[in-house]
Formats: structure tokens, C-alpha cells, sequence
């Protein structure tokens, strides 16, 4: 396996230039995404956290379309959801509809907070491409 060449791809989020980080490093197959959420992208953050989950993942959907990979190459997924024991089950019915067919390892870990007040998850990702 090949690790040599890496492949960086940033979103335009306000923290990638200041904390000095891409939002998708590819280093031969192996694929990471960074920490993701709502509004990473500029866009509004969403009230509820069913919403921001969903915003989160086509955030980085997006991004893992510029290096050519799916959601059905990821292998591991893991959240970091404020105020777990309320968010839960939301967060949970967003990733299934997601990730039903893959069901990639994923955990989920209860965090005091965010960056930003009004983000309630983060998420990052590993994929092998195909």
C-alpha cells in the first residue's frame, strides 16, 4: 500500500485556516474526514439537532464527492453529541437513514459542548476507497 501521496481538501470553514487543518485528508486508500458540523460550510446552523445532523452529513457527503468517495466506503464513524441523553435518538434516526445498508463501526460520545453555542454535534469519518 501506497501512503506517500497524500490528497488535502479543505471546505472554506471559518477554523480550518486559523487551527491549520483539512476537513478531508486521503493518504493512499485510507480516507479521514475532520470533526464536522453544522455550518462548517457557512451555512446557518439548524435549531434542532435532528437537523444539524442531517446538514453534517451532507457537509461531508459533499466533501467526499471531491475525492471520490461514497458513504458506502466508510468504515468508522464517530459522533460527539452535547447533551446525549436529549439527542440521542434523534441523532440515531438521521445516521440510519444514512447508514442503514453500511452500518460502518460508530460511536457516540456525550461532550459538554461545542465550539459554538448552538452546535450540538460533530462528526468525523474514515473510509477506505474502493
Amino acid at each position: 500500500m501506497e501512503f506517500s501521496h497524500r490528497e488535502k481538501v479543505g471546505s472554506g470553514g471559518p477554523y480550518e485556516d486559523v487551527v491549520g487543518y483539512s476537513r478531508v485528508l486521503c493518504a493512499g486508500p485510507l480516507v479521514f474526514v475532520a470533526g464536522t458540523t453544522a455550518g462548517s460550510d457557512g451555512s446557518p446552523i439548524p435549531e434542532s439537532c435532528e437537523d444539524q445532523t442531517r446538514q453534517t452529513i451532507e457537509i461531508i457527503i459533499t466533501n467526499l464527492n471531491k475525492v471520490r468517495v461514497a458513504l458506502d466506503e466508510v468504515v468508522r464513524v464517530r459522533m460527539f453529541v452535547v447533551d446525549i441523553k436529549r439527542n440521542w435518538e434523534d441523532v440515531s434516526r438521521v445516521m440510519n437513514s444514512y447508514f442503514a445498508n453500511v452500518k460502518p463501526v460508530m460511536t457516540m460520545v456525550g461532550v459538554a459542548g461545542l465550539i459554538d453555542d448552538k452546535m450540538c454535534i460533530e462528526i468525523e469519518m474514515d473510509a477506505v476507497r474502493k
